[in-house]
């Protein structure tokens, strides 16, 4: 079960977005998503109460949820941060 509305909501997006492309994924232990093939393959999103925390491998960020944020937007943080590359994201404009 999942301990946040505020994580679900976001899961819930990014889920959406995951089936809507290429990548398939995996939910762990319902606030955990492992992205284990496609272009975004290796990412992980672990959800905690009002924090999302973004790893890849030898990348990490956590995002404050607190904040009201599309997928888009997250896609966007995760390029500023280096988490992802452009090419990644370039067959889902």
């Amino acid at each position: 079960m999942i301990r946040s509305l505020i994580a679900y909501r976001h899961i819930k997006n990014l889920c959406r977005f995951f089936e809507s492309t290429s990548n398939t994924f995996k939910i762990i232990n319902s606030e955990t998503i492992t992205v284990i093939s496609g272009r975004l393959s290796g990412l992980v999103f672990e959800f905690d109460f009002e924090a999302c925390r973004v790893k890849t491998n030898n990348r990490y960020t956590c995002l404050d949820l607190a904040d009201d944020y599309s997928t888009d937007t997250l896609l966007k943080v995760l390029l500023s941060h280096n988490i992802i590359r452009y090419s990644d994201l370039e067959l889902y404009d």
